[in-house]
């Protein structure tokens, strides 16, 4: 996979710094002079800190602060709390690089990430794998020398392979897991000026795959200590140095179970990698960043690089031992590009990109991705804020001449948008609680305005069809609109699905199902085969796993509030018929008497056998049957031909194989295998063959 669509971006990001220089030179001591004159109507209402702005740049001359200065600013060389922000795992950092600083008392930051591979050739050959993560997460600090933390963790990743040359396949396509929980904290202590040393332990809770709980017994931990070094108070230069080294206890491989036989390695190494399952190992880190956010104003910018190297401490997997083209690498190795720019009010939107120097061998866990795109958005928030007393100066100017009489009512406007995609719901009807002739609808944008109410704190009511309602509060503000988005769930609309599982006999078989829609799902027949689930409505895939047994798979659609019977035959492999590529072979080929198209007992009995392999792989899309003679039939030979070979398509349409999954012909005796000459070469050319077609 080609990496020129990340470059640019970061590229442009890095290099175009030196564009705000020019701009530093010019406006850098204009900045200190102005002085600040509210526009009459500002609010009385207090801001957050991240909402305030100061008014001159940290390192200004504390003389020329003027009229209007906001008086929560912090002083001359201060931090600014917006540049606290967390790392992918939750505590504060780069991406993911742990830093030692804790931020402000009472802090809370929050941040939302995404990152996306793909390539092909990648977890196994002539393969295509798409992988696409995300991270909530979220820190606080209660105290001065303490860091709480965490993150929830979701991703996606799809295998597409052809399956050639492997067993067959037990993992899906696709693999989603979400639910992984992140729960941590950090402390940190100054040691010097500009230097500080801290401690880290953090767990992660991995989420069972066949259910909606975690998994107790993949409970993974790492602890370790933090350094950091900034050049800021010591020069003044705006370069920080920070280093961490941790030991990371890795019971991931607790989630599946990969002690069965029939699971190839190459079902291994894409669930490995899917679910992230690795060995212990220890971790080293260290990292650089530039907090230049005096210097690029109006956009603060901080690019930083991560080195990151892990050594796995676990024995060798001794399935793997024998793998081609592998490295045999215990340790891995990968750097870290990023940059962050505070666009508007502490929001912070960031990118950047992983890039593979090294990888462990296939013994020692999956491998590492050759890049990785990163991508997202932070905003950090001081809960002393609201508490805080804010000055506001306005200016006030009143009209000499009369004018039209002030307004003495407010509305309230917003926006109507689904849950699910975001889109807007039109004609949903918003209602003031407890006012009669309330009710408003919205426009196919979404918006909606309420009618004139008095100021002061109201309820809106809002439905539409398809969503439950809701009641939000808004505050009507005495002559302009207040603004109120509304955020609708949609309804889930479910059916049910019950069947039973048996063998080819009518035995029960207490199989393993795995349906997969919108979201996969999963249920268990029981003792007597029968299972039953609630679904959203919708299409899925049903795929059956039984030991011993071949998968196999059916298609079901879920229609709402309806009972959908789904019965499922798993049939132990046919020892009598082989797929080899697109060749079938029976152990007993299929013969007709001389100039005859009349199949005996001993065909049928395998023919049998190919219809039962054709409904139990409907991704074997055509069967081609061909039928052919020696020349003893002169002339005839093609019309013999083609009555064998529809007595054969016959007979499988009778077995209930799809007439158009069946495509027969006869040949004559066009294509002899060896010179028709004697008796045992015209045995050889009276043949038939069976090809799959996809």
């Amino acid at each position: 996979m080609s990496m020129t669509p990340v470059r640019p971006r970061v590229l442009v990001a890095l290099f175009g710094l030196p564009l705000f220089l020019p701009i530093l030179l010019v406006s850098g001591p204009a900045r200190a002079q102005r002085t600040v004159t509210p526009a009459p109507g500002m609010d009385d209402e207090p801001t957050p800190p991240s909402v305030l702005r100061p008014a001159r740049e940290p390192d200004a001359d504390v003389s020329a602060v003027g009229v209007g200065v906001d008086p929560m600013a912090p002083p001359a060389g201060a931090v600014n709390p917006d540049s606290y922000l967390t790392s992918l795992m939750g505590p504060i950092g780069l991406y993911h690089l742990s830093t030692a600083e804790l931020g402000p008392k009472n802090h809370v930051r929050l941040g939302l990430h995404f990152d996306w591979f793909e390539n092909k050739n990648f977890l196994v050959a002539g393969d295509k794998d798409t992988r696409v993560d995300g991270n909530f997460t979220f820190g606080y600090t209660p105290h001065q020398y303490l860091e709480l933390f965490g993150a929830l963790l979701t991703s996606s990743n799809r295998n597409v392979r052809s399956g050639a040359g492997e067993p067959p396949r037990r993992d899906p396509e696709l693999i989603k897991s979400f639910g992984d929980l992140v729960l941590g904290g950090k402390t940190a202590v100054p040691v010097a000026r500009g230097m500080t040393v801290g401690f880290e332990l953090g767990f992660r809770f991995l989420s069972g795959i066949s259910n909606l709980s975690v998994s107790p017994s993949s409970t993974s931990l790492w602890l370790g200590p933090l350094y950091m070094l900034d050049l800021r108070p010591i020069n003044g230069a705006p370069v920080r140095f920070h280093a961490s080294a941790n030991f990371y206890v890795d019971n991931s491989k607790n989630l599946i179970n990969f002690s069965d036989p029939t699971i190839s390695i190459y079902t291994r190494e894409v669930a490995s990698f899917a679910y992230g399952i690795a060995d212990s190992r220890f971790r080293l880190g260290a990292g650089v960043d530039l907090p230049l956010e005096a210097r690029t104003a109006p956009v603060p910018l901080t690019p930083f690089v991560e080195y990151h190297a892990e050594i796995v401490t676990s024995s060798a997997d001794p399935a793997f031992k024998n793998q081609p083209n592998d490295t045999k690498n215990r340790d891995q190795q990968w750097a870290t590009l990023g940059l962050r720019a505070r666009v508007f009010r502490g929001l912070t939107l960031d990118a950047g990109a992983d890039l593979r120097i090294r990888s462990v061998g296939y013994e020692y866990g999956p491998p590492l991705p050759p890049f990785m795109l990163i991508f997202g958005a932070a905003f950090p928030l001081d809960v002393d804020a609201f508490t805080r007393p804010t000055v506001v100066t306005r200016t006030i100017e009143r009209p000499v001449s009369a004018g039209p009489p002030p307004i003495l009512e407010g509305q309230v406007t917003g926006t109507v948008k689904s849950g699910r995609d975001g889109k807007p719901v039109a004609n949903a009807i918003v209602a003031v609680a407890n006012k009669p002739l309330s009710r408003v609808a919205t426009d196919p944008d979404g918006t909606f305005r309420t009618i004139m109410l008095a100021p002061g704190p109201v309820n809106l009511d809002v439905t539409a069809p398809g969503f439950e309602s809701t009641r939000v509060a808004a505050a009507v503000i005495l002559g302009r609109p207040a603004k109120a988005d509304v955020v609708l769930t949609p309804k889930v609309m479910t059916g049910n699905v019950r069947g039973k599982v048996t063998d080819s006999k009518g035995h029960p078989l207490q199989a393993a199902l795995r349906l997969s829609g919108v979201e996969t799902y999963s249920a268990q027949a029981d003792a007597s085969g029968m299972f039953s689930a609630a679904l959203p409505v919708g299409p899925y895939r049903v795929i059956a796993e039984m030991p011993g047994m071949p998968t196999k798979e059916v298609t079901v659609d879920i229609v709402e509030g309806h009972d959908s019977q789904l019965d499922i035959v798993m049939r132990a492999p046919n020892p009598n018929i082989t797929l080899t590529g697109d060749v079938v072979t029976l152990k007993q080929p299929i013969s007709f008497k001389a100039g005859a198209a009349k199949l005996d007992a001993k065909a049928q009995g395998e023919l049998d056998g190919v219809a039962e392999l054709l409904q139990d792989h409907p991704e074997l899309h055509t069967l081609k049957v061909e039928t052919y003679w020696d020349n003893s039939a002169g002339p005839k030979a093609k019309s013999l031909t083609d009555a064998q070979a529809k007595a054969i398509k016959d007979y499988l349409i009778g077995k209930g194989v799809a007439d158009a999954r069946i495509d027969a012909s006869g040949q004559g005796a066009e294509k002899p295998l060896v010179p028709n000459i004697g008796p045992v070469n015209k045995a050889k050319n009276r043949r038939v063959e069976l090809h799959i077609v996809q």
